[in-house]
């Protein structure tokens, strides 16, 4: 069972009000946060993708729910604390739990990087 929930965290974190005033607007008017790699390379911004999403309870032999990670990169030209605690906080509000995380300093950028893992168990719907 293939649990697709990028649109869920997408609009999440889009749609959250702190994160919208924590990163701005990019030049289509959306918060500049992006699946995969970002259109727009201006500072603050946050990227994420799915790591891993595997079916992991079975009822017989059918699949009930699906293990789901998320990677989640928040981008900053000084502090990535804030927006980062914004994150997390609006990925505990949709049933996330962080697994990991990891404060990177990009020097060929010199764009401070904070790495965020989460992941889920969720139910499958038929």
């Amino acid at each position: 069972m293939l649990i697709d929930l990028e649109p869920v965290i997408l609009s999440a974190l889009r749609n959250d009000t702190e994160l919208i005033a924590l990163l701005g607007k990019d030049s289509k008017g959306a918060t500049k946060v992006y699946p995969l790699a970002a259109p727009d390379i201006s500072l603050p911004r946050v990227t994420f993708f799915e790591l891993t999403n595997f079916d992991n309870n079975y009822a017989g032999d059918k699949a009930v729910s699906s293990a789901i990670h998320f990677h989640i990169d928040v981008w900053h030209n000084s502090n990535p604390s804030k927006i980062s605690l914004a994150v997390n906080r609006v990925m505990e509000s949709i049933g996330f739990v962080r697994s990991g995380t990891q404060s990177l300093y990009e020097s060929d950028t010199k764009t401070y990087h904070r790495v965020l893992r989460y992941k889920k168990t969720q139910l499958g719907v038929d």
